[in-house]
């Protein structure tokens, strides 16, 4: 009796322990010292299952947030802000464009990626109840993942500005370009310039260090030929930007002309009726359904209004009706859904031909690209999807809805974008500045003859113009492993500090006459000294001062100021003098004296870990801060993953080093939650690796999704 009972129990606790495990899905976990998921599978999908899996156990709010960003209920987490975004999603049409595409525009092996995530998603909230604070969300669908991908590409072209300019009756100005943005770095070298002969690459993005749009770190390997290690947003399917056995490459937003605003001719006899080239078309109407949220905290359940909100569709696109008129917004980003294919095609390319091939999908709307493999190949073109506008409109502004001469339906191809491959100086780089400019000078792409219909962005920025400077300093000579990492590294700006995705510069800012200022005579010469060497150093004393300048005089210029700097150019002296005088109180009044380490102003902060950190705002060695405790700043945004890869002339795995702004792990108080931040600071990468071997060598945990 005792034997059968202890059988009984044997197999009750062993039928427990093993429900959790999906049976579908062949996935072990192997999670290294710093948290790292290497997640092998038996396929490609079981690895997509793993790193939505892995995503929900260090970060699953964030996934949760774009879970509701894809069914268009942000208003039941953010409340009024949140609708608003549900409304932008509804009008552009993405739901009823995935359940018009999703199976046909996808191939199978695509979807068995995308049904694994939903599968990983599901299975983790059935084991987590107590996490699901919207359980009328579930079951999550393979088709939630799509819209994500496609609204990160809308954001990223700013579609989020051209609806308020639109609902808001601002049109026909438009705003072209994210003047936001904060950047990010690319740097690739072969052969022709290193050294040692190895392939360099440094794969750099500057992004929000925590949200949404901060990235998550992976390694994935299948018995399917599948093998990468790189970041993506946490919920993805795949590895947006890594490297794998053959080849890697980094992303950086480049700035093109990608949504345009028209304004429809309505017909004076037929309501909700509009015309082209004389012929009359019906608007379709239907209504937006937004739940709001309007509990005091966010995620607090208590009051939850739903409300309907008219929306309308013609044939340019989403369609909205303000007192100036029917405007239509048209662009790239909800006319596809193969970003998710792209990307996974990019992840398995074994060579250049195949992750060429890839990018012909145009599924990834405006990135630009930089290469590099271990077969001495480097490349970076300006990505994306740019219309085929024709000529004799004005495209920067809102053009006529009356013909279908101004409806574009084809995209430039792929060859025909500014591009470089295999230069003979030897390296290729881009830092969010125009896409004329991504190598050697003399080997530099040239404009192309339909620039004014693209109206690719031609600023430099002072990453693109510091990394000249730094270039010249090594001439006639190859550069080692250690210059790639002082270039990457670096915390300087360039001789002429320029103001970045903007059309002027800042450098009248450190050459002030102080006989003109007495009251700030001292501030001004703590400016010049500080131009000297224009250091972002964590122990530069006059850095404090002039970054305090550029967070309260520089990021407060918008369009209304800028256009008095080009009519008064008096105006723009004075308007610095004035940020420096501001920046002055300030310094006294949190510090008490002009003089202070920089390291003592910028923190890199997180939980009960406050450290000093370098770099700074457009700095090869990027940081962007927010407000923080007694007027210092905790950075928020830039240096967010990096991951630098030497790939080998012996053919063998190739060397990898990265490392996060935090750690694996997003929840507080987990073991990785600050583990990396030292590292970070003192700008130091941890090893990682494509080997099987070297994972489980430095295991911590190993494990099954559901164990």
């Amino acid at each position: 009796m005792r034997v059968a009972l202890s059988i009984t129990l044997f197999i009750t606790f062993f039928l427990f322990s093993t429900a959790q495990i999906n049976p579908n899905y062949n996935v072990t976990i192997v999670r290294d010292s710093f948290g790292v998921p290497h997640i092998f599978g038996k396929t490609d999908a079981d690895c997509s299952y793993g790193l939505v899996h892995c995503a929900l156990e260090d970060d699953y709010k964030t996934v949760m947030w774009g879970l509701l960003l894809s069914r268009g209920k942000l208003g039941l987490m953010l409340g009024i802000e949140g609708a608003k975004i549900d409304y932008a999603v509804q009008l552009l049409g993405v739901p009823d464009f995935i359940e018009k595409h999703y199976s046909t525009d996808l191939s199978p092996e695509t979807r068995k990626l995308l049904e694994a995530g939903a599968a990983a998603g599901n299975d983790w909230a059935k084991r987590n109840p107590d996490k699901i604070l919207f359980k009328n969300l579930l079951p999550i669908r393979p088709t939630d993942f799509i819209a994500g991908y496609m609204l990160s590409m809308a954001l990223m072209t700013g579609v989020d500005k051209a609806i308020t300019s639109v609902v808001d009756g601002k049109a026909p100005t438009v705003l072209q370009y994210n003047r936001d943005a904060q950047g990010s770095n690319a740097l690739a070298m072969n052969s022709n310039i290193t050294a040692d002969g190895n392939v360099y690459l440094d794969c750099n993005a500057h992004q929000p260090l925590e949200g949404p749009m901060s990235w998550y770190e992976a390694h994935l390997q299948s018995e399917e030929g599948l093998n990468i290690l790189g970041a993506t947003f946490h919920g993805a399917v795949s590895i947006f930007h890594g490297t794998n056995e053959n080849l890697g490459w980094a992303h950086t937003t480049n700035y093109f002309d990608a949504i345009d605003i028209y304004q429809l001719e309505m017909d004076p006899k037929k309501k909700n009726y509009y015309l082209v080239d004389g012929k009359r078309y019906k608007l379709e109407q239907s209504k937006a359904k937004l739940t709001v949220n309007l509990a005091k905290k966010p995620m607090e359940k208590k009051f939850v209004l739903t409300i309907g909100k008219k929306k309308w569709w013609s044939m340019y696109g989403a369609t909205y009706k303000n007192k100036k008129g029917v405007f239509a917004i048209r662009l790239a980003s909800n006319m596809t859904l193969t970003s998710v294919e792209e990307w996974y095609k990019m992840n398995k390319a074994k060579n250049f031909t195949e992750f060429r091939r890839a990018l012909d999908m145009k599924g990834i709307i405006n990135q630009y690209v930089t290469y590099a493999d271990r077969f001495d190949t480097i490349y970076c073109v300006s990505n994306g999807a740019m219309p085929i506008r024709a000529d004799g409109y004005d495209w920067e502004s809102t053009v006529p809805g009356n013909t279908t001469k101004t409806l574009w339906t084809n995209y430039l191809s792929h060859d025909s974008l500014p591009h470089v491959l295999n230069p003979k100086c030897g390296y290729v780089f881009e830092v969010n500045n125009t896409s004329y400019t991504m190598t050697a000078k003399e080997e530099n792409p040239k404009p192309l003859s339909c620039q004014k219909n693209i109206s690719f962005a031609m600023w430099e920025t002072n990453r693109s113009m510091r990394f000249y400077e730094m270039m010249a300093t090594k001439q006639n000579r190859k550069l080692t492993w250690e210059d790639f990492l002082e270039i990457k590294y670096d915390h300087h700006y360039p001789k002429r500090v320029v103001a970045p995705f903007k059309y002027f510069d800042l450098e009248e800012a450190f050459h002030l006459d102080e006989t003109k200022y007495p009251d700030i005579a001292d501030a001004i010469a703590v400016m010049k000294a500080w131009g000297i060497n224009r250091s972002g150093h964590i122990s530069d004393t006059n850095a404090t001062l002039v970054y305090k300048w550029i967070y309260g005089t520089y990021f407060s210029i918008n369009d209304e100021i800028e256009k008095k700097f080009t009519e008064n150019p008096e105006y723009k002296i004075e308007y610095f003098a004035d940020g420096v005088r501001k920046a002055k109180a300030e310094m006294l009044r949190d510090f008490g004296k002009l003089c202070v380490p920089l390291g003592d102003f910028q923190r890199h902060q997180r939980g009960d870990v406050d450290l000093p950190t370098s770099g700074g705002p457009d700095m090869w060695n990027a940081k962007y801060g927010d407000k923080y405790q007694n007027g210092k700043r905790r950075m928020t945004a830039g240096e967010s993953y990096i991951l630098l890869t030497k790939f080998k002339k012996d053919g063998s795995l190739p060397e990898l080093r990265s490392i996060m702004c935090y750690g694996s792990s997003n929840t507080p108080g987990a073991k990785h939650y600050t583990d990396q931040m030292q590292l970070y600071v003192n700008q130091q990468t941890k090893e990682e690796s494509l080997s099987k071997e070297w994972a489980y060598k430095h295991a911590e945990r190993i494990y099954r999704p559901g164990e």
